[in-house]
């Protein structure tokens, strides 16, 4: 036969014989996915993903060796083969050592690229590592100061000296940039024509305001303050952040194109109604304004943490005696603490738990008692009333922890007759903030116990074009999460604006290592250099004490230089063009599924142009083909049975021996980061050119490949 007939998903082809359904199926433009095949050589199918069902056979066929025969109807997409395809990707991944993003990173709310910023600021180049930080994080500098840093909890690092100062090399590369000759600014964006109204000026409404603009969409902000910034200016003292460092970031937003409407409040100056018939869309990031009472008798004798820092902020006279008492155990507490001592009173911070219990971060705590705060545990208030004369009296009683309650932390449980009397000039009561909810309600917004109700993954409410995000959802929370909602958000409002499915941002399947071994730390740590952190300096406490001056200078250009060095460059080289990763979120595989015995992280660095991660192989076999072709000396082959078969250079010889001339063929050919360019990770700092930064610098932690 000089021709082969045959139809594909319903459409009719003619091929010529030896013609595979792979090809055939190209011809038509029907798409088949595979990890194994590669034009130019021969078919493997050992990765069973481009799998096809043939009609009157039983069993799925890899349709890159599958030739075409006359007469043959094929399905490249049923549930059937759906489900095949993403079982063979689930059985590959549960033997895959590696991680995809590095652990830092997948600790972020904001989705930081955190090893490729940093990175940016290791070549020198403060700019560069702006550009990628702008891209998922808005506000750089303000968080710098006062994120709790999940993300370095989980710095690899901590497992072999002390974790990467992150939160400071953010801030090292927004304060240096704001005062570069040339600093890094997002390009002029191009009207769309549609415009934005953003409720709160706060970080959920900055962010969400700083991203649509950059997508030419117009915004206007509105904010009953008289300055934005929202609980970053009003709720968190001067000597943590500097309004100056806010206000920086802040006419950035501004110079993109932000209209500000202060001294505008919602439900007096405009509705909601008002809103959505004057823009297009309409986000609403009113934080979480309200103080919570105390809960007992005479509460209203107490003045509020939120209302007392805002009185300060603003540089309003605010007496607060000789003794105050600071009731929570929360960072408002310690900044209300914090402040109330720099006022010259002597205070005492009262909290119902333990130390161990409190949800400020302990470096707040240490802090408080470094300047003078006294702190006692187990405390809580039952009365509050006038002394004769003047000043307060605070009746408060004993606490033993109890069993957990619902935020997993042991419950506090009276003491019985341990009731005492305080005597003081002010009580700061800072023991949580809440959403102001009967105005969304009348305007027509579902609402929950937290705030108001809005999709988790797109942030959309009940009413169309209306979305909210932040401690308006949530409930007081982290700044660093209110900036992921205004992200977030600003996605959403694009894809509303422009006619699209309102999906939210994309989120990749991701692999992480699991259950590493000792044997595997030792790979992971192999000749990186102990390198404790970067000390800082900080201002001395006699001049904390007299002034709200910023308390932590930051980092030097040397400092910063240093720190930034000791980033392992955890996280995959190539996990933005891996194949199985792309796969995997496709067909939104379970990477755990089948969880159990796999493979141990292993590392070759031998090679001068290429890393090699035994871990992460596949064995599609492209790379053995590619040097066979190139009739390397050695080359490549599979070696071993069963679970222990393995890609490797004959004879235990090193990989430089046995890649001498296709080495970064075969890297750029692998379908995933076993082998990866030393250059993957290096910064493109010079006209395009991709700039190395060294052998030692490039070295990774586990999974980096």
């Amino acid at each position: 036969m000089s021709t082969i007939s045959l139809e594909i998903d319903g459409r009719e082809i003619t091929v010529t014989p030896g013609t595979t359904i792979l090809t055939a199926a190209r011809a038509l433009g029907i798409r088949i996915p595979t990890l194994c095949h590669v034009d130019g050589l021969e078919p493997s199918a050992s990765c069973f993903l481009c799998c096809v069902q043939v009609e009157g056979q039983r069993t799925l066929s890899p349709a890159c060796a599958l030739p075409a025969a006359d007469g043959m109807r094929v399905t490249t997409d049923s549930d059937d083969v759906h489900a095949s395809r993403k079982m063979a990707l689930e059985l590959l991944l549960s033997d895959h050592a590696g991680d995809c993003v590095a652990p830092c990173a997948a600790q972020c709310p904001a989705g930081l690229d955190i090893p490729g910023f940093v990175q940016g600021i290791a070549a020198g180049s403060p700019r560069h590592a702006m550009e990628v930080i702008s891209d998922t994080l808005s506000l750089p500098g303000t968080l710098g100061r006062i994120c709790p840093r999940l993300c370095e909890q989980h710095c690899r690092r901590c497992d072999h000296d002390e974790g990467l100062a992150i939160a400071a090399l953010h801030r090292y590369a927004t304060d240096r940039n704001l005062v570069a000759p040339r600093p890094w600014e997002p390009p002029a964006p191009v009207a769309t024509g549609k415009s934005v109204a953003i409720v709160g000026a706060g970080p959920a409404g900055l962010t969400a305001a700083f991203y649509l603009l950059r997508a030419g969409h117009a915004c206007t902000l509105f904010d009953a303050h008289p300055v934005p910034g929202g609980m970053l200016r009003w709720g968190i003292p001067d000597y943590r952040l500097p309004p100056a460092a806010l206000d920086a970031e802040i006419e950035v937003i501004e110079r993109l194109g932000a209209e500000l409407r202060m001294s505008t409040r919602w439900g007096r100056d405009f509705t909601l109604a008002d809103l959505r018939r004057d823009h297009d869309a309409v986000f609403l990031g009113i934080g979480a304004q309200l103080s919570k009472g105390l809960r007992c008798e005479g509460e209203e004798l107490a003045l509020a943490g939120l209302d007392f820092l805002a009185r300060v902020a603003a540089g309003e006279p605010t007496p607060v005696g000789e003794r105050v008492i600071v009731l929570g155990g929360g960072n408002t507490a310690m900044d209300a603490a914090r402040t109330a001592i720099r006022l010259g009173a002597d205070v005492r911070v009262l909290y119902r738990r333990t130390r161990h219990e409190m949800p400020c971060l302990m470096e707040e705590i240490e802090g408080a008692e470094e300047e003078g705060v006294t702190i006692e545990y187990l405390v809580a208030p039952v009365r509050l009333a006038h002394r004769p004369g003047s000043g307060l009296d605070l009746t408060c009683r004993r606490m033993e922890l109890g069993e957990p309650d619902d935020s997993g932390r042991r419950r506090p449980v009276p003491v019985a007759g341990s009731e005492l009397t305080l005597e003081c000039d002010t009580v700061i009561a800072a023991v949580g903030q809440g959403v102001e909810l009967d105005l969304p309600k009348s305007e027509g917004l579902e609402v929950t116990g937290w705030g108001i109700a809005a999709d988790s993954a797109t942030l959309a409410t009940n009413l169309p074009g209306v979305f909210a995000g932040g401690d308006a959802v949530l409930g007081a929370d982290l700044a660093v999460r209110a900036v992921a909602a205004g992200r977030l958000a600003a996605a959403s409002i694009d894809q509303y604006l422009n006619g699209r499915a309102v999906e939210g941002i994309a989120s990749w399947t991701d692999v992480a290592m699991r259950r590493i071994d000792e044997g595997e730390r030792a790979a992971i740590f192999r000749g990186i250099e102990s390198s404790p952190r970067v000390p800082t300096a900080t201002l001395d406490r006699s001049e904390r004490l007299t002034s709200f001056v910023e308390i932590d200078p930051g980092l030097t250009a040397e400092q910063a230089e240093s720190e930034s060095r000791r980033c392992l460059s955890c996280g995959c080289r190539k996990a933005d063009g891996c194949a199985v990763r792309n796969f995997a979120t496709e067909y939104q595989v379970d990477p755990y599924r089948f969880a159990g015995d796999r493979r141990r992280f292993r590392q070759d660095s031998s090679h001068p142009e290429i890393f090699f991660e035994p871990g992460k192989c596949i064995v599609c076999g492209v790379c053995v083909e590619i040097a066979e072709q190139a009739e390397e000396r050695l080359g490549l082959a599979i070696v071993g049975r069963g679970f222990e078969v393995a890609v490797a250079v004959p004879f235990d010889e090193p990989l430089s021996g046995g890649l001498r001339e296709v080495a970064r063929r075969c890297a750029e050919a692998c379908p995933t980061g076993a082998l990866a360019l030393r250059t993957a990770r290096a910064c493109d700092l010079d006209g395009g050119r991709l700039v190395s930064l060294g052998r030692s610098r490039l070295r990774s932690a586990a999974g980096g490949g």
